[in-house]
């Protein structure tokens, strides 16, 4: 599948490795230091909520500056502000959970130029008949950054509670020094690449056709189950499985079942399989949710994670396939630039994340263990109209083909 790649597209491909390397040590760390502060579901939503705020104000400053300066360049600038957030709140220590919502969206405005770059260089630099091929790649990269690298970093945070040569937290200060470098380079991998000049004379879409409409009504929905998926799962390994080695433990062990399930369908998919494959993922989550609901107990938490895993990249990758081929057609059709429609995909994404995790905070309130007990059932339900409007979507791609 390499051999097929251009050069430019394995050097996107190497800086997206290093980025993956790193990610766990910005966000999935992030939240368990600021678990070992609070122990609080609420701030821990909080924080979220601040980021995902934080990622729509990031693309809409990006899109502001790529007046002045190339994507690859602002794309290196994200990765160098997501380093420094988790440097920032671990020396802060025990005030950090204080900080929280503000933490969140420094990470989110961050976040917002990396990812905002990142979807328009692929989306640029992928197009044509290896576009899936790129995903499935950038996938699997994805998830081996995400088997070695939370793994390593989960057990070497839990032994500084056992051995005498560091502590729990000089352990976050290393890691997030590494983080940094990694990120650093994976800034400098993307630095040269640019996209066609943006100079729009408005940043939103104020005439958007009923297939685009229909897009944004998939990235709202997945957005509210992303949100509460923020938050959850994390909770429960860390109430059900143990602190930082079970949460390295758990993301390398779904992560490798992830691996395997996109080599194995990656040659395969065609556009009129992603809803197929979508509702495969609803079925082995909601099983996963049903039987955590009915023996609520470690062995019914690991249970869940293992289906979840088995499936959990078939979601992402179909949905980021029939997203970048909506976004061809339309800036084809109506000569906008894509970075337009990816900023108004990133609104609608978040916007839908911030309603999951307020209505997480919500249920939270009226009953913890409701939450916690039912919520997997709730992340699966909630996704059935999307997987209906994916149907639709990519039916329309097939028929305009």
């Amino acid at each position: 599948m390499l051999k097929s790649l251009t050069k430019f597209q394995k050097r996107l491909l190497a800086s997206f490795f290093l980025f993956g390397l790193a990610a766990p040590m910005v966000v999935v760390y992030a939240n368990t230091f600021l678990w070992r502060q609070s122990a609080d579901v609420v701030v821990l939503a909080i924080f979220n909520i601040g980021n995902y705020a934080g990622i729509s104000l990031g693309f809409l400053f990006n899109a502001y500056l790529l007046r002045f300066f190339e994507s690859g360049k602002l794309y290196a600038l994200g990765c160098l502000l997501q380093g420094v957030v988790p440097i920032l709140m671990v020396a802060m220590g025990a005030q950090a959970d204080t900080y929280a919502l503000g933490l969140g969206f420094i990470l989110g405005i961050a976040q917002g130029f990396f990812w905002g770059n990142r979807n328009a260089l692929t989306s640029k630099f992928t197009q044509g008949p290896q576009r899936y091929q790129f995903i499935s790649v950038e996938t699997a990269i994805g998830i081996l950054a995400g088997v070695i690298s939370p793994l390593l970093i989960g057990w070497f945070i839990a032994f500084g509670e056992t051995l005498p040569t560091y502590t729990v937290d000089q352990a976050y200060q290393i890691t997030s020094v590494i983080g940094f470098v990694l990120l650093l380079i994976s800034g400098f991998l993307a630095w040269p690449f640019a996209m066609e000049p943006f100079t729009p004379k408005h940043f939103f879409l104020t005439k958007a056709s009923s297939l685009w409409n229909k897009q944004r009504l998939v990235e709202g929905v997945n957005g509210i189950a992303s949100g509460i998926e923020s938050v959850l799962p994390l909770v429960i390994i860390l109430l059900f499985l143990g602190q930082e080695e079970a949460v390295g433990s758990v993301k390398a062990m779904t992560a490798i079942l992830s691996a395997v399930a996109i080599y194995a369908i990656g040659k395969r998919v065609r556009h009129n399989h992603h809803a197929l494959l979508f509702s495969l993922w609803i079925l082995l989550n909601l099983t996963g949710g049903i039987i955590f609901a009915i023996f609520y107990s470690p062995g019914a938490a690991l249970t869940l994670f293992i289906l979840g895993g088995l499936v959990g990249s078939l979601r992402w990758s179909s949905f980021a396939a029939v997203m970048y081929e909506i976004v061809d057609k339309e800036t084809g059709r109506e000569g906008s630039h894509r970075f337009l429609y990816l900023l108004d995909r990133e609104f609608f994404l978040n916007a839908g994340r911030v309603l999951g995790l307020g209505l997480l905070v919500l249920v939270y309130w009226y009953s913890p263990e409701a939450l916690i007990r039912f919520g997997p059932i709730g992340i699966a339900l909630v996704q059935i109209p999307t997987l209906l409007l994916l149907h639709n979507l990519t039916k329309n791609i097939s028929h305009s083909a």
